[in-house]
This record gives structure tokens, sequence and C-alpha cells, in this order.
């Protein structure tokens, strides 16, 4: 198993930032961390962190609050089976209690939405996943070296992650949810503080509708 990097973006930084990071250094043993502040948005900047180093990799927003090792239980997942490529955790309510994400949902017609949301946070188990969210998301140096970096035409991010997926998916990758890789996830602390909108539905329609309606993703 590769050792495996933790990469912040952060447009803030300060207090949210700083929780991150606390809670990362309370329940991962030994963890080694990049932070990127940077006015360029989540995918460019998830992009310039996965060039800058040479290991695994994990995605992790600056909204987010750590409750598990997710270095330990996301790379365990990542290689009890040579196939899966990417793995994504668990995102909860403020509270602990309930589930916000554990995977992406994609409609023939492209829309997505958030799998077991509301539901108990014991009630998931490992999934096999079309496609996981960004905001937790462990890579694979060797899918990074195979299906290259997120496609910056998604512009602030939005359905980047998906298409990756797909992409890797594309590759003979599997894409899994780990249920022990916990963390309360505070959603759009930057995009909606700044009135961010990105609509990339008929970007992504473009590249994968085709594949959509003939069920190959």
């Amino acid at each position: 198993m590769k050792n495996v990097v933790i990469a912040i973006p952060t447009y803030f930084g300060g207090q949210l930032v700083g929780n991150c990071i606390q809670s990362i250094l309370k329940n991962v043993v030994n963890p080694e961390i990049i932070l990127y502040k940077n006015d360029v948005g989540w995918l460019k900047a998830s992009n310039k962190m996965m060039q800058d180093t040479h290991d695994d990799i994990i995605l992790l927003n600056d909204d987010t609050i750590v409750l598990t090792d997710i270095v330990h239980e996301m790379r365990q997942l990542a290689y009890s089976d040579p196939s899966i490529g990417i793995v994504g955790g668990k995102a909860l309510t403020p509270d602990g209690t309930k589930i916000i994400n554990y995977g992406i949902t994609v409609a023939v017609d492209g829309n997505t939405a958030h799998r077991f949301f509301g539901e108990s946070k014991d009630s998931v188990k490992v999934e096999r996943q079309k496609a996981v969210e960004g905001s937790c998301m462990y890579i694979k140096r060797e899918v990074i070296e195979r299906v290259g970096y997120f496609d910056e035409v998604y512009g602030m991010g939005y359905r980047a992650e998906v298409d990756y997926a797909f992409r890797a998916k594309e590759n003979g990758y599997k894409i899994m949810s780990c249920p022990t890789a916990e963390y309360v996830h505070l959603t759009s602390q930057t995009s909606g503080r700044l009135g961010i909108e990105n609509d990339t539905h008929k970007i992504f329609m473009q590249n994968w509708g085709s594949a959509l309606r003939l069920g190959r993703v």
C-alpha cells in the first residue's frame, strides 16, 4: 500500500480549515497534510495538489470535521481489491447521527442525488457506487497516472468528481464507499458564501449522455 496525503483546498482558510486540521490530528495516526489556499476554486486547486504529490491522495474539503481515521479506513478498502481505484467517505450531519452523502446516484438524464440521504449513520455497509462526492475522496496514484486529473471544463467543480469517476470506470476501476470513514460535512461553506453558481449539466451530458442512455456508466 502506498503512502497517503490528505490534500485540503481552501479559499477562506481561518477557523474553518483550522477546525478541519485539528480533527485530522485528533483522529488520524501520523497524518501527512498538504494545504493549498487559493482563489481558483476546488477543481483547479485539487488538480494542483494531485500534481504536487506522488502518493495516493485524499481530497478533503475544508468545511469538514473528520471523525475517524480516514486514511487507515479508506486505504484498507482501496487495497482490499486491486480493481478498486476510488473510495468515498460517509458524510454526516453536524450532530453525527444522519447521513448527508454516501455515494452519488446519476439518472439517465444526468441529474444527480446523494445516496442514503437522511438515513441513520449505521445503516450502510461497503457499497459499490457510480460516483462519490469530492468532499472526502480517496484516489489511488495509479488511477491518477492512468486517468489524469479533473477536467477543468467543469469550472468551479460541480459534477467534476462524477466525470472523473466515470473516466476511472472506463479504465476498469471500481468506485466504492467506506462506511467507517466518517466525517461531518458542513456543506457549501465556500460556494455558498461566495454566491457561486455553476450549472454544468449541459457539459456533463455532452460527455456522458449517450453512455448514460445506453447504461454503460
